[in-house]
């Protein structure tokens, strides 16, 4: 069933994205989407208690909903090869319970975290449904020189145009949590009502869009930015960057087209 679904594509492509870049070493990494549409082929299946799965996570607000999710232990090379091997297609039963129709048998790790960006895309912004985290070299390093989110922004923010235009609210910063847990489910879901882009310290980023693809680009655009300010920092440079004038002028520009 994965093998057929559109969505599978762009999980393949983004992978592959994410493995030729080093941004999810070994099992690093992990992704899922909503689907909005589910082909008459599945949704005519009856659901089958045999392959239901508990979690003490509350997913009331996701019944009845269709994910891709990927799976525990899977590697992004592989998912580029073969998707339906480290992702799980699951349908939301009920609080506790979701049924794996296909694919991988364990969701990934951080699907607290996913599940509970899902709940709050439902609530306040239906158009996005995707969620990717990965590991950005220049991102992570950055969580090692900054540990305030507002100077963080203002030094990264203004190494290029697009970034400001990509990104507008910035870049979320969540204090180092442990992977997995609840209390980093709970603090990723609070920052991400006002950011879609957050970098875990000294972990990762995780990011959300209306697809994957708009997540990579989110991820991508401030990784460059992020680059820019370690290079100039390493070469002794401390530099503004673009002025508030610049900024302004570049945003009036883009509005216009």
């Amino acid at each position: 069933m994965i093998s057929l679904l559109p969505e599978t594509r762009e999980f393949r492509s983004v992978a592959e994205v994410l493995f030729i870049r080093g941004w999810s070493e070994a099992n690093a990494g992990n992704m899922s989407l909503r689907l909005a549409a589910i082909p008459e082929n599945i949704a005519r299946r009856v659901s089958d208690p045999a392959k239901f799965q508990v979690t003490n996570l509350d997913m009331t607000d996701l019944i009845g909903d269709y994910f891709l999710v990927t799976a525990s232990g899977s590697r992004m090379r592989d998912i580029a090869r073969e998707p339906e091997k480290g992702l799980c297609l699951v349908k939301i039963i009920d609080k506790r319970r979701f049924w794996l129709l296909d694919g991988g048998t364990t969701l990934s790790s951080e699907w607290p975290t996913h599940a509970g960006l899902h709940s709050l895309f439902k609530e306040n912004r239906h158009g996005e449904r995707a969620v990717l985290h990965c590991h950005p070299l220049n991102l992570i390093t950055l969580s090692h020189v900054f540990a305030d989110e507002e100077e963080m922004n203002e030094r990264i923010f203004r190494m290029q145009h697009e970034t400001r235009l990509m990104v507008p609210e910035m870049l979320g910063l969540i204090p180092y949590t442990l992977t997995g847990s609840k209390a980093l489910a709970k603090a990723t879901k609070e920052k991400l009502k006002k950011f879609r882009l957050a970098l875990w310290d000294k972990h990762g980023v995780i990011a959300c869009g209306k697809s994957l693809n708009e997540a990579l680009d989110r991820i991508e655009v401030v990784e460059k930015a992020a680059a820019i300010y370690l290079l100039l920092r390493s070469m002794g440079i401390e530099t503004e960057g673009l002025s508030d004038e610049q900024i302004a002028a570049t945003r009036r520009a883009f509005e216009k087209q």
